[in-house]
């Protein structure tokens, strides 16, 4: 079986997709801000060790010339032209206290220390970035230790640089990693949205399958019960005419006898017509019984059938001038099976639609064969119309739309359109009266020779 029909998305769907596509994006944002802060700290650390190493150096030349003075080393140092954004010089002991200005307005502040007083940069510089706000620019704090010969640390050279050049140097590397970071982004989430997409497509596909086929197990469902209550109802049918049909014919040949015998009275007819009536009905239903049997196959043609639907008008409804109104016309031959059966559900349907006629009103049978063959006849009333909470179970047994009903009728007429492949349906119904369909397929109708 294949779905065409695209259904709308889930909620819950949507939603999973967008917590999906949010936890990728607080991966990426987090990874390049967590890249960001290690590359910062590695371009300051650079920088670090390259002013370290000018310094080392000049304090290495210094020693070949036979002076080991830190302190001049550094002032020094700090005339140096590649030292030209340097804005402060302050020298701490080797614990990081009593601080001497050497450069600038105003003192460096102390390095990072580890308790108990010890620098955290023992193994080497340590570099602190420090980005402009408002009117000051961008600083760079380096400290590292000043070592004697043998290495031990004699004190702490503190040094404030101007860092607008490594700013700079951050905003063009943060723009790239941001530009990166769009880019995995946009393949990471279209590469995240296909793949979702097709899951939940397949999952989707998966459940309106099951949703089918559970409704389809519904409907059989309902239609084995269905068969299994209006069974069980044919056979009681069955039974009640074998019982009925003997009492019946003696209680016309009764009537009858009357009515020869001189008693008169619209009573004695009533009763006369009635039994008439019924016998032929329950003879009906035997000759039906016994072409279902497969007795006698010979075809009857659908117009045939036509005149004999006006004994569908109960006597009662006559009375009160209701009346059969037929249209249209059909060349199809039928079966005398299916003949049979056809004439008692097109009975069936006029005598409910002159029940549900008010006086003088017509019951309307339409015949119509629809340009692929089949064959539709409607039986329409002019009754009330049917009431909603009675529609949706209209075909099953006990179910009637009159106080004094069985509610069998429609049941059975359904069970018997369903054994000559046809299909019986309510149309339409309304104020201005209810419309029945019995359709044909274009298939059926053929006769089986004798």
């Amino acid at each position: 079986m294949i779905f065409r029909r695209t259904a709308p998305i889930p909620l819950t769907t949507a939603l999973a997709a967008l917590v999906a596509l949010g936890i990728l994006v607080a991966t990426v944002l987090f990874t390049r801000r967590r890249l960001q802060e290690d590359l910062h700290s590695l371009l300051a650390a650079k920088e670090a060790r390259s002013v370290a190493s000018l310094f080392e150096g000049r304090l290495a030349a210094q020693r070949s010339e036979g002076f080991d003075d830190p302190l001049l080393a550094a002032v020094e140092f700090a005339a140096l032209p590649q030292m030209e954004n340097l804005r402060g010089v302050t020298l701490y002991d080797a614990e990081g206290r009593l601080p001497s200005r050497l450069v600038g307005e105003k003192a460096v502040p102390p390095p990072p220390m580890e308790p108990p007083g010890v620098p955290a940069f023992s193994a080497g510089p340590v570099a602190r970035f420090l980005p402009g706000e408002g009117p000051e620019v961008a600083r760079l704090l380096v400290h590292f230790p000043l070592r004697d010969e043998v290495g031990a640390i004699g004190g702490i050279l503190a040094l404030e640089l101007d860092a607008s050049g490594l700013e700079q140097e951050h905003l063009r590397m943060d723009q790239a990693l941001r530009r990166q970071g769009a880019l995995t982004l946009a393949i990471s989430g279209t590469a995240l949205a296909a793949a979702l997409a097709v899951a939940f497509s397949g999952l989707a596909r998966a459940n309106r399958l099951l949703a089918e086929r559970t409704r389809l197990l519904e409907r059989t469902n309902r239609e084995l019960s269905l068969a299994n209550r209006t069974g069980a109802v044919g056979a009681v049918a069955s039974h009640l005419v074998h019982g009925l049909r003997s009492p019946l014919a003696g209680l016309q040949a009764f009537v009858t006898g009357l009515a020869e015998g001189g008693a008169d009275g619209s009573g004695v007819a009533d009763a006369r017509d009635t039994a008439r009536r019924m016998k032929a009905m329950i003879d009906e239903v035997v000759r039906v019984l016994r072409d279902d049997a497969g007795l006698q196959v010979h075809e009857i043609p659908v117009g045939e059938l036509l005149p004999l639907l006006s004994r569908g008008i109960p006597p009662a409804c006559a009375a009160r001038g209701v009346s059969l109104g037929i249209e249209g016309g059909s060349s199809r031959r039928l079966g005398n099976r299916e003949a049979n059966l056809l004439l008692l559900i097109l009975e069936n349907l006029v005598a409910n639609a002159a029940q549900a006629s008010p006086d003088r009103a017509d019951v309307r049978v339409v015949l119509v064969e629809t340009s692929d063959g089949a064959l539709e006849v409607r039986v329409a009333d002019s009754g009330p119309g049917i009431p909603d909470h009675l529609r949706s179970n209209l075909f099953q047994p006990t179910i009637s739309t009159r106080p004094d009903g069985a509610g069998i009728g429609l049941a059975i007429s359904r069970r018997l359109a369903s054994a000559i492949d046809a299909d019986l349906s309510l149309e339409s119904t309304g104020p201005g009266g209810s419309v029945f369909l019995l359709r044909l397929p274009p298939s059926h109708g053929t006769a089986v020779p004798s």
